[in-house]
């Protein structure tokens, strides 16, 4: 297991993207945050203009943004890292349907500093029940993300989705996985402002997928460290129909013409082990 053990000196920030989530939900996770003693700012990007929201954020002595429209999930991440992000130090992504006993932050924190070829690292996550959230994946096939979706797999479409969702996975200690999710990352400032961030061509889904691949061809890695957990509400929204699963196969289509509808050499790539010290 990783040990925390991190430099004081580090400037860590923190940002959320919030789309009309009553201000009463946000508070937990907000007061986590508050509590932290990591960060030295938090900015929220906020893409219902909530008036309540600005209030309760700006009493907290955060960063208040928004743009006056919806402008989706990376979208608002990329103004909250450009207003608050430093290129040499760390940025904390997390959704707000995320909560913790036990601050991820340190954990997290150690092994990006460990390793100096990590851009980002995720930790693992539970929902309320205690399931574990199998969301550090390998690159999807459009056979599996359309057959998940609409529930059109053949058989043998178990081992399919256990090999996608790295279900060989011990979780004993941390690994270098293809895909970690953006519901809880932990991010190098220099690797997000290499990449320019979120592809805004996403409007909302698979762009953490993206940010993941655009990493990886520029040399960087990305990581899950089971040392850290987290909980994660995880609605599925996409699994709906309407907007989200508009914006879903909208995603699919922009990241599947980008990366490759039949052809991808990196969909094999699986869990590799973490080496020691860079």
């Amino acid at each position: 297991m990783t040990t925390a053990t991190v430099n004081p000196a580090v400037s860590v920030t923190a940002g959320l993207v919030v789309y009309r989530t009553p201000v009463a939900e946000l508070l937990p996770l907000f007061d986590l945050l508050q509590s932290e003693g990591h960060f030295s700012a938090v900015g929220i990007f906020d893409n219902g203009n909530d008036a309540m929201l600005r209030d309760e954020v700006m009493r907290r002595g955060w960063h208040y943004l928004q743009a006056g429209q919806n402008v989706g999930f990376g979208a608002g991440h990329n103004r909250i890292f450009a207003a608050i992000g430093e290129a040499g130090h760390y940025h904390l992504i997390v959704n707000p349907d995320v909560s913790w006993h036990t601050s991820p932050v340190p954990v997290l924190l150690a092994l990006l500093q460990q390793h100096d070829k990590l851009a980002a690292v995720m930790p693992d996550v539970f929902a309320s029940n205690g399931q574990r959230q199998y969301l550090a994946k390998r690159m999807p096939s459009p056979q599996v993300l359309f057959g998940r979706r609409f529930g059109v797999f053949a058989r043998g479409s178990q081992r399919v989705m256990a090999a996608y969702e790295l279900r060989e996975f011990s979780f004993a200690c941390p690994a270098v996985v293809p895909i970690i999710s953006g519901c809880c990352m932990l991010c190098r400032g220099t690797a997000l402002q290499q990449v320019d961030g979120f592809d805004e061509g996403y409007f909302l889904y698979l762009e953490d997928y993206d940010l993941c691949r655009r990493w990886r061809i520029k040399g960087w890695r990305v990581a899950i460290d089971p040392a850290a957990r987290i909980v994660h509400g995880h609605a599925r929204s996409s699994y709906r129909w309407g907007k989200p699963l508009y914006w879903h196969i909208c995603s699919a289509f922009r990241y599947f013409s980008r990366w490759g509808w039949w052809q991808d050499a990196t969909r094999s790539a699986g869990v590799e082990p973490l080496p020691g010290k860079d």
